[in-house]
C-alpha cells in the first residue's frame, strides 16, 4: 500500500514493527487447536501426529495414548494412511490507539511413519480504530492456487456501513494472550470468541441491541441469529431470557427454535422455564412433533370428509345440469366425440391425458360442456365448450399438447355446436 494520508502512514508506520510471530501461533496450535487423530483398524492404529503405529490393546472408549509421543488421541475406524488438516487462528493486540486483528492459515499434512509438516503464515490484518467509526486496513490478497497474497490496503468502514465478507475471516480460535481493548472487553468480548469474527461482532453489536447480552453470555451461536435470522432473536427473546437465567445449555438450536414454535402453536407460557428449558431437548421435541402430526392427520380426515361430500354434492349437480348433453355422440367415422358423464370419467380423463380437467374441477363449471375425443377406446385431446357463447375454449391432448388431430377434432365439434345448443333446450 502506498500511503497517501495521515491514518495511512501510521498504520503502516506501526505494521511494520509487529512481532512476527508465526512460530508462537504455530506451537500453540499444534497443541490447542489441530485435531489429534489416531486411525485404527482390527491389528494397528496409526498416530497422525507422529506417524507411528501401535496396539489397538491401547484404545479405550475411542480414545488413547500414543506410546511413541504420549499424545492423547481421538481414534476412528479407518485405513487411512495420510490426513490434510486446514484452519485458521488469530491473535489480537493492541497498537496505539488502534485494535488490531492479526488472521493466520494453517495447514497440517500427516503421513503413515512420516513426521507432519506445518505450513502458517499471516493473511489479513484488521486494524480498528474504534467501535464507532472503523478504519480497517486489511492485508491485500488474490485468491487462486497461490493463496493470498499482496501488501495492506485500506478498507473503510462507518456506522451502519455495509458488512463485507470477502475483507474476513472467521478464525476457529483466538490465542489465549490475545489482547482486547476495555472498551471490547466490555461487550464481552475476549479470546473466547467463537462461531463469528471480531469485526462481525462489533457489527452485530451496532446493529442490535440485545447482542451485547448474548456476547457477555458467551452464547456464540445464538449470537449468530443476529445476523439474517434476528426474527428468531426478536420473536422469542423472552424464552432466551429465561434460557440466560437458569443457565440452561441449548445443545441444538434449531431443534430448540423448532420446539418454541410448537410450543406457541399450543399456546405454552413462553416465558416458563418447564416448557422452555426441558431436561431432554429432544425428548420434549419429539413429544410436541407427534402430537402435531397427530393433529394435522386428524385435520386432514376432517378436510377430506368435508372433501368427499363436496364432491357427492358436486357429483349430484353434475349430473342435474349436465345429463341433457349424456347422450351426445359426434363422430365423423374415425375420431368419435362424447361428453364427461360423471366425476369418476373426469379423473380417469385426467389420469390419462395428464392434465388438470380434474385437479381444476372443472366439473364444478356450470358454463363449461366437458368432451372426450376419441378413436376407438384411446382417449386423444380433451374438449371445453363454453355454453354461454358456444365458443371451443380449449381442445388439449396429453400434457397440455396438441395432436396431430387437433384440427380435425375442433372442426368437427365446430360442426356440430347446433347439436349442443338443441341439447341445451331439452328439459330433464
Amino acid at each position: 500500500m502506498k500511503p497517501r494520508t495521515k491514518l495511512q502512514h501510521q498504520v503502516l508506520d506501526y505494521s511494520q514493527h509487529l512481532w512476527k510471530i508465526d512460530k508462537e501461533m504455530l506451537e500453540w496450535a499444534k497443541v490447542d487447536c489441530l485435531e489429534h487423530k489416531g486411525y485404527a483398524t482390527k491389528t494397528r492404529v496409526l498416530c497422525m501426529d507422529c506417524g507411528q503405529r501401535f496396539s489397538t490393546g491401547l484404545v479405550k472408549r475411542k480414545h488413547a495414548v500414543c506410546p511413541h509421543c504420549g499424545t492423547r488421541l481421538e481414534i476412528e475406524q479407518s485405513r487411512k494412511r495420510t490426513d490434510k488438516q486446514h484452519m485458521y487462528i488469530a491473535k489480537a493486540e493492541i497498537c496505539g490507539e488502534f485494535q488490531v486483528i492479526r488472521n493466520f492459515e494453517l495447514y497440517a499434512y500427516y503421513e503413515d511413519e512420516g513426521v507432519p509438516r506445518y505450513f502458517i503464515h499471516e493473511v489479513l490484518q484488521h486494524w480498528i480504530k474504534d467501535a464507532n467509526t472503523r478504519e480497517v486496513v486489511a492485508l491485500g490478497h488474490v485468491m487462486g492456487n497461490v493463496g493470498w497474497s499482496g501488501g495492506l490496503e485500506i478498507r473503510k468502514k462507518t456506522v451502519g456501513g455495509y458488512y463485507n465478507y470477502s475483507n474476513d475471516i472467521c478464525p476457529e480460535k483466538y490465542h489465549p494472550k490475545s489482547i482486547f481493548k476495555d472498551e471490547y472487553m466490555r461487550y464481552g468480548i475476549d479470546h473466547k470468541l467463537q462461531g463469528l469474527s471480531f469485526l462481525r461482532a462489533i457489527n452485530i453489536l451496532l446493529s442490535n441491541n440485545k447482542a451485547e447480552t448474548l456476547l457477555k453470555a458467551r452464547k456464540y451461536d445464538l449470537l449468530s441469529y443476529c445476523n439474517g435470522s434476528s426474527y428468531k432473536i426478536e420473536a422469542y427473546w423472552s424464552s432466551i431470557k429465561i434460557c440466560l437465567r437458569n443457565n440452561y445449555n441449548i445443545k441444538d438450536l434449531s431443534i430448540w427454535f423448532d420446539y418454541l414454535e410448537l410450543l406457541s402453536r399450543y399456546h405454552k407460557d413462553l416465558r416458563n422455564a418447564h416448557y422452555v428449558c426441558p431436561k431432554n431437548l429432544k425428548k420434549a421435541h419429539d413429544l410436541y412433533v407427534a402430537k402435531k402430526k397427530k393433529d394435522d392427520e386428524k385435520a386432514y380426515r376432517e378436510r377430506e370428509k368435508k372433501r368427499m361430500l363436496m364432491l357427492k354434492n358436486a357429483a349430484e349437480n353434475y349430473i342435474k345440469e349436465k345429463s341433457k348433453f349424456f347422450d351426445l355422440n359426434i363422430s365423423d367415422g374415425k375420431i368419435t366425440v362424447v361428453p364427461l358423464k360423471s366425476i369418476e370419467e373426469f379423473k380417469e380423463e385426467g389420469e390419462e391425458m395428464h392434465h388438470c380437467v380434474y385437479s381444476n374441477e372443472y366439473f364444478l363449471n356450470e358454463n363449461a360442456l366437458i368432451l372426450s375425443a376419441r378413436i376407438d377406446d384411446k382417449r386423444i385431446e380433451t374438449v371445453e365448450v363454453n355454453l354461454k357463447t358456444l365458443h371451443i375454449v380449449q381442445s388439449r391432448g396429453v400434457c397440455n399438447k396438441s395432436t396431430e388431430y387437433h384440427d380435425r377434432i375442433v372442426g368437427l365439434v365446430k360442426k356440430n355446436i347446433g347439436v349442443i345448443r338443441q341439447r341445451m333446450t331439452v328439459q330433464y
